[in-house]
């Protein structure tokens, strides 16, 4: 029994000290997650197109085809 609430207890602590030592990368993951979220939802048919329209446009400008 105490064997098992040993384990218990350093497979948390082991959890915590994670969280701890990766607290600015799991932020900024979750930030940019929230962000493609979000762009994600706002994106319609029509907004997409242009995007995808005027990117092509810059590459062929950019390799002198169009």
């Amino acid at each position: 029994m105490n064997e098992n609430l040993h384990k218990k207890h350093t497979s948390e602590r082991t959890l915590f000290r994670f969280f701890r030592l990766n607290k600015w990368s799991l932020l900024i993951a979750a930030v940019a997650i929230a962000f493609i979220l979000i762009g994600l939802l706002r994106a319609n048919g029509d907004e997409v197109k242009t995007l995808l329209m005027k990117a092509i446009n810059i590459c062929m400008e950019c390799i002198g085809i169009g």
